[in-house]
């Protein structure tokens, strides 16, 4: 190569993600207060739910009970092995680094680790969760394992509670990386197309579609904080 391959850096979408970040702590916020009212309402009414309506008692039991889960199940997701989630990807002319917030490296994939698969296929290849175009994508490969067999392996560019607003570049210059300096492997020929990997790079831009996405959580949103205070004012 006469040009030094470049370098490229995972970009947070922060608007939505940050967006997405306050719906789930609103959420969080709504039930924990929702909580506090039907506890309130089962302590002041204990004895008269218990002699006259035991079936509202335990309904209103169970409700605490799933509440106070769900409310510990969405601060543990926002929470829990926050230093063992990605949350930063920059691919060079080694391979793909992975970083969490302290910007700490928890995962290495190397152009020279790469191998080629066990049956006569293509070394390379996306998978894609969905049929549709915003399904989750990922990109599937070889790599030996600690026993010293192939097997395979996945390079992932989607962050758990982040999106990133350049996540087809970043599987795009991986791609182009592997073509660049592992010619030896051969890449599918959907995979080729999809990244455009034999002319110029596609611009991503915020299109309609993620316009549409942010008014539907918006909207949704709006409707739990509705929903909530209903709740609040059958209990007050």
């Amino acid at each position: 190569m006469t040009e030094k391959f470049q370098i490229i850096e995972s970009k947070i979408n922060k608007p939505i993600t940050y967006f997405l970040m306050g719906i789930i702590w609103i959420a969080i916020i709504l039930i924990i207060v929702v909580i506090g009212v039907v506890f309130n309402n089962l302590y002041y009414h204990f004895r008269q739910y218990l002699e006259n309506d035991p079936g509202i008692f335990f309904t209103l039991l169970i409700a605490l009970l799933l509440l106070i889960f769900c409310a510990i199940a969405l601060i543990m997701a926002l929470t829990y092995r926050k230093q063992q989630k990605v949350r930063k990807a920059i691919v060079d002319e080694k391979g793909v680094t992975f970083y969490n917030t302290q910007n700490t490296i928890i995962e290495t994939i190397l152009y020279s680790d790469l191998q080629p698969a066990k049956k006569p296929s293509d070394d390379v290849y996306v998978r894609n969760s969905q049929t549709v175009k915003y399904g989750k994508t990922t990109l599937q490969l070889y790599l030996k394992n600690k026993a010293g067999e192939i097997a395979p392996s996945t390079v992932d560019f989607n962050f758990e509670l982040v999106i990133l607003r350049n996540q087809y570049d970043l599987y795009r210059h991986f791609l182009k990386g592997i073509q660049h300096f592992r010619p030896d492997l051969k890449i599918s020929l959907q995979t080729i197309e999809q990244y455009n990997l034999s002319s110029e790079p596609q611009k991503t831009e915020f299109g309609a579609f993620e316009y549409i996405m942010s008014a539907v959580f918006l909207l949704i949103a709006v409707g739990l904080i509705y929903v909530f205070m209903l709740l609040i004012k059958m209990f007050v």
